[in-house]
């Protein structure tokens, strides 16, 4: 058996992985490796009118202004202990923001409206086909899932 002295690129090996893990994944987080980030819509391409198909309607204007209409309240109850389709946020003028995160795997809408407590909302899709997504009830629970697609 040798010591390391007689064998120095067996250290400097040892060395180098750890160190090449490392620079990997500095890399592939900050998007110079890797898969880069999902497309995800900008604030640009969310300005429009979205249904959720159940009568509720957002429409975002680039003045970051919107309108809701039928929007279920998050978190209204009902007689089964849902929301109450009768509580809705109707013709109400409000405004919206862009919440950008990085990396852009979770961006959101946050809306100010006089209509309650509102968390914000996720934003899906593509830029060509983006849809927000909100609850009504359970955050999880597949009945409570709202998605508004743009029309």
């Amino acid at each position: 058996m040798g010591s390391w002295r007689s064998r120095p690129w067996l250290l400097w090996a040892l060395l180098a992985v750890p160190a090449a893990a490392t620079l990997a994944g500095v890399g592939t987080y900050a998007g110079a490796l890797g898969p880069q980030d999902p497309p995800r819509p900008g604030r640009a391409d969310l300005v429009g009118r979205y249904e959720d198909g159940r009568g509720g309607a957002v429409t975002l204007h680039a003045d970051g202004t919107a309108v809701l209409e039928g929007i279920a309240k998050f978190g209204d109850e009902g007689d089964e202990g849902g929301y109450d389709p009768e509580k809705r946020c109707d013709d109400k003028e409000a405004t919206w923001s862009f919440l950008e995160s990085r990396p852009r795997w979770s961006h959101r809408v946050a809306f100010g409206a006089d209509c309650g407590a509102w968390m914000p909302w996720d934003v899906e899709g593509t830029a060509a086909v983006p849809e927000i997504v909100y609850w009504t009830d359970i955050p999880g629970h597949p009945d409570s899932r709202r998605v508004l697609t743009r029309r």
